[in-house]
């Protein structure tokens, strides 16, 4: 009989341990609730055989390890259930790991304690001289280790950082916080490598605690910039630069601000604000490379330190560099549809005048909507066109990738219109920017060539919305009659031609 109620006993917890398994996921326990099940089996076994659980060496030393198997479960469950807020994961554990094992270890030592005095009727005097003489020894023997547990305990009350933050350590080391144990934190770099530090070495050292990118921080910059630009412009040009740049907010604002006057450049100080904690030394590098594309594009020079030295190549080499440049960008003019009807030496000459201008990946040469006048020839790499799309706010639509020897903002450069698409940078590219400027000197010259772009334009236009293949009859050509006169109005018009 004593055997049955025990294996009872021992059924009842295991299915019972089934249960919680599957309703508790945080509920970890496996050999010790094992080991809890059998002890109160063979409890139940003495009981029902009559042994005197308290009073006995064997029934105390059983009823003992049971209790503590008890606390523990207990404790556990309390854990799952409420100190790991399973309710809440998004918001983590309502207590911390390493804080939850305190209090796990100070409940065992008060059942260890009361499980000594009052099951196996030991005094309390010598339990606690001998608990103390065995503290002593354990202390001494463990000091670096009862250092790194009492660091670790105040780093867990004080919380200078939490998992997922992104600490720089006193000495250069950038790593984000994984989790906190008795002795070390475990940290992990860019680079995959995992750092065990000793609590007690953090609790002592110096953290730059970036966050985990919820919140944004200020990344503070130092660019020498020339005398000779009004620092007006320059702040404009920095501000702008530094909002394209991949992560950059534009809340809380950027900040640009002259700091001081030095031998051979104004020193600008900068404050970016992002989110991106992760990649810190990524994003400084974006907000670095859009400076030097934003200011080459603006003709702005950084200065060299303590004097700016000009090298001139040798005449012949350097006619030999322009000539190669300008025979380039002549047999990219000569692919651009609207000036296959214009002599060869207009193109080289429109070649000769346009400019060359360099933009970063994922910068916008144009804005959809926005003005413009200039006709831009993709020289290198490759640009993305997009449009905003009617049915989706916010949304946009990939409408082509222009690869080296495309064109795009003929309609622009010619009538004036606003810009049809939003053009990016895929790559890092190059183009040739003409600009009405330089088109109007070629156009007062001989503004016969208005009709050669009027008729291009046209003809491009019919294309691109395909009325040549749905129009195959005498209205078709009237059509095409009629936008030919038409653009050569609105050219005539934005050049002022008579």
């Amino acid at each position: 009989m004593a055997v049955a109620v025990g294996a009872g006993v021992l059924l009842v917890l295991e299915a019972l341990y089934l249960l919680v398994r599957k309703r508790v996921p945080r509920f970890h326990l496996k050999f010790l609730y094992h080991l809890w099940a059998l002890s109160l089996a063979g409890l139940a076994v003495l009981r029902n055989l009559g042994f005197d659980l308290l009073g006995s060496p064997a029934g105390g030393i059983v009823s003992t390890i049971a209790l503590l198997l008890t606390s523990l479960v207990l404790y556990a469950l309390v854990d799952a259930l409420i100190l790991q807020r399973p309710w809440g994961k998004d918001q983590g554990p309502l207590v911390p790991k390493l804080a939850r094992d305190v209090l796990r270890l100070a409940l065992l030592i008060a059942v260890g304690f009361f499980a000594i005095t009052e099951i196996l009727n030991q005094p309390i005097g010598p339990v606690l001289v001998s608990s103390t003489v065995l503290s002593a020894v354990i202390g001494l023997a463990l000091q670096d280790t009862l250092k790194n547990i009492f660091s670790g305990m105040a780093l867990d009350l004080e919380k200078p950082f939490r998992p997922g933050d992104w600490l720089v350590i006193e000495g250069g080391v950038r790593a984000q916080v994984v989790d906190m144990s008795w002795r070390s934190t475990h940290l992990r770099t860019k680079e995959g490598l995992h750092i065990y530090e000793p609590n007690a070495n953090l609790s002592v050292s110096r953290l730059i605690n970036y966050g985990s990118g919820e919140r944004p921080f200020a990344v503070e910059l130092r660019i020498g910039l020339p005398y000779g630009v009004p620092p007006a412009e320059i702040k404009e040009v920095l501000q702008e630069a530094a909002l394209s740049a991949p992560g950059a907010l534009d809340r809380p604002p950027v900040r640009v601000l002259l700091e001081s006057f030095d031998d051979h450049a104004i020193t600008y100080f900068m404050r970016v604000w992002t989110r991106r904690a992760s990649n810190v030394t990524r994003f400084i590098d974006g907000v670095n490379s859009r400076i030097w594309y934003q200011l080459k594009r603006h003709g702005i020079e950084i200065p060299f330190p303590i004097r700016t030295i000009h090298m001139h190549e040798a005449p012949e080499m350097e006619e030999h560099r322009q000539s190669k440049a300008l025979r380039k960008a002549s047999e990219l003019f000569s692919r651009v549809d609207i000036f296959h009807e214009l002599d060869s030496e207009i193109v080289r000459q429109l070649a000769a005048s346009s400019q060359r201008r360099l933009f970063d990946a994922g910068e916008v040469l144009v804005r959809e909507e926005e003005a413009g006048d200039s006709l831009f020839v993709v020289e290198k790499g490759a640009v993305r066109v997009t449009k905003s799309d009617p049915e989706a706010e916010h949304r946009h639509v990939d409408l082509a990738i222009l690869e080296e020897g495309a064109f795009f903002g003929e309609m622009s450069l010619l009538t004036g219109e606003p810009r049809s698409a939003t053009v990016i940078a895929r790559d890092p590219c190059g183009v040739l920017v003409l600009t009405k400027r330089a088109l109007a000197a070629t156009l007062e010259a001989d503004p016969r060539i208005a009709e050669s772009l009027s008729r291009a334009l046209a003809a491009r236009r019919l294309d691109t919305m395909e009325v040549l293949e749905d129009h195959r009859d005498r209205a078709a050509a009237e059509a095409v009659i009629e936008d030919e006169q038409n653009f050569l109005r609105r050219i005539q018009s934005f050049f002022s031609l008579s």
